[in-house]
């Protein structure tokens, strides 16, 4: 190919939204076990249907019924009584677009959106990245086959021609333009998107395909169909540059999904996580980053929601640790209404670092359980107890042992202490310290002491200790003190193991 050729490749997907739904009934029914949903059997006929009640996509039960594409309602009942029927949602195709342009992006750098349910690629930048058109197509349908959705692709050296080929379902990846516009000649007028008006004036003359208007000198086209039909050839013959808007990469990370029905029990939102947390993980390994933090609101009826805090101390980007994550923290939520949508938003990201492992970890044997680092058995603690149930002991610059030490965050991090440590300290504390009678005083053999310890001049209740340690009559070993504003009075402190 010429350096000075330009090609397009135009990826057109005829039925985005019924694809979306096969994708997540099989991810839902994968890992929720359940089988058929409460309101949609994808195994039986069923249409999307437009504003103009006709039938815009089926799927292949629907035209084993005999339905067919642009059938209207009224005609559709009366060959298939069982048709299910969904509204067509362009806003929700419009999405999924963009998500498949954000997954292709990291392998193509110029792709534009298309209202009509298509991607237009710019080839020639690409080639020479990838060592031949070939190698590059190879990598897209790769990616493409992993999406999951149906396509029909055409290339050209014009945008507009690459597209009225795709959507004949023309499928050839070609970059000999002799070949490209043979096919394009034989095109039928009906199909060439071409004004209805003009479309009706042509067919009145008798002409019946695309080539037929070509042969036309273009000087009498314009002067017997006007500046609409100068325009059309003018972006068929490359002559006009076609006005294209590039797609950028998503600043933020904020999806939602539309669930198939109403789910009441937290396990059945998995699968559809696993679709969201999928687009995550696209989205982090584009950028090289790792999650800390997300929220997961749980749209339901009536504008109500319930939220989630999903939480990672080691930063994750793979899905499946997301997904697993989100399960324990989802098996102790309870419902209050049935939730129809998702919503994922990233809250806190950061750099993705180099992670080291264990040589054999991802060789272990059947059985045995999988290994984590202790930053993910952290965040998998908090997410199945909660995150204020996950502490750690923390000690302060103070002697008397209740306020010595505490209970903090996990991660928050804790101030040095000045000095050693005494060595002669309890393994049990009793908190508050236990008052003696004189009887069981009588009973106890002091062995070491006393150590005297203050709390501060400046705090507001100063308080002054002898420490013994001693023993009782089980043998047990104490530690006990004398508050000396009380000195007859013994308390009971704590025990040594």
């Amino acid at each position: 190919m010429s350096a000075r050729m330009e090609f397009w490749l135009y990826l057109y997907f005829p039925q985005l939204q019924l694809d979306k739904l096969l994708l997540l009934q099989n991810t839902t029914t994968a890992l929720s076990g359940q089988g058929k949903s409460h309101h949609l059997d994808l195994t039986a006929p069923l249409a999307i249907v437009g504003a103009d009640h006709q039938l815009l996509q089926l799927n292949s039960a629907a035209r084993q019924a005999g339905l067919a594409l642009g059938m209207g309602l009224a005609s559709a009942a009366s060959l298939c009584h069982q048709l299910q029927l969904v509204p067509h949602q362009a806003e929700q195709e419009q999405q999924q677009l963009q998500q498949l342009a954000q997954l292709l992006y990291q392998y193509c750098g110029d792709i534009a959106l298309q209202e009509d349910s298509g991607l237009v690629l710019k080839l020639s930048p690409m080639l020479a990245l990838y060592g031949g058109a070939m190698q590059f197509w190879q990598q897209l349908q790769q990616v493409l086959q992993q999406a999951g959705y149906q396509y029909h692709f055409a290339t050209a050296q014009q945008p507009l021609v690459a597209r009225l080929l795709a959507q004949q379902g023309w499928d050839q990846f070609l970059l000999q333009n002799d070949q490209i516009q043979q096919q394009l000649k034989a095109l039928p007028l009906q199909h060439a998107q071409l004004p209805d008006k003009l479309q009706e004036q042509l067919q009145r003359l008798g002409l019946t395909q695309l080539g037929d208007v070509l042969k036309i000198p273009q000087a009498e086209l314009v002067r017997r169909f006007g500046v609409e039909m100068l325009q059309y050839l003018q972006q068929l013959t490359g002559a006009k540059p076609a006005l294209l808007q590039f797609i950028q990469p998503a600043e933020h990370f904020e999806q939602q999904l539309e669930l198939l029905y109403e789910m009441e029990r937290s396990d059945q939102l998995l699968g559809p996580l696993q679709h969201l947390f999928g687009l995550l993980q696209l989205y982090l390994q584009q950028r090289d980053q790792l999650a800390y933090q997300l929220d997961l609101c749980l749209l339901q009826r009536q504008d109500q929601q319930q939220q989630l805090q999903l939480h990672s101390a080691q930063g994750e980007y793979q899905s499946k640790d997301w997904l697993k994550i989100s399960e324990l923290q989802l098996e102790r939520l309870k419902l209050k209404k049935p939730v129809i949508q998702l919503k994922l938003i990233l809250r806190r990201s950061g750099p993705r670092y180099a992670q080291y492992k264990t040589l054999f970890a991802g060789h272990l044997e059947a059985g045995k359980a999988q290994l984590y680092s202790a930053l993910q058995l952290l965040s998998l603690l908090q997410a199945r107890l909660g995150k204020n149930q996950v502490t750690s002991p923390c000690l302060h610059n103070d002697l008397l042992p209740e306020q010595a030490s505490s209970y903090a965050g996990a991660l928050e991090p804790q101030a040095a202490i000045a000095g050693t440590l005494a060595a002669v300290r309890p393994a049990f504390l009793v908190d508050p310290p236990l008052a003696l009678d004189t009887e069981q005083q009588h009973q106890l053999q002091l062995h070491y002491g006393p150590e005297r310890l203050s709390s501060g001049w400046w705090q507001q209740h100063s308080q002054h200790r002898d420490y013994y340690v001693g023993q009782n009559t089980q043998g047990q070993w104490l530690w006990l003190f004398r508050d000396l504003q009380q000195p007859e009075q013994l308390y009971l402190q704590g025990y040594f193991s």
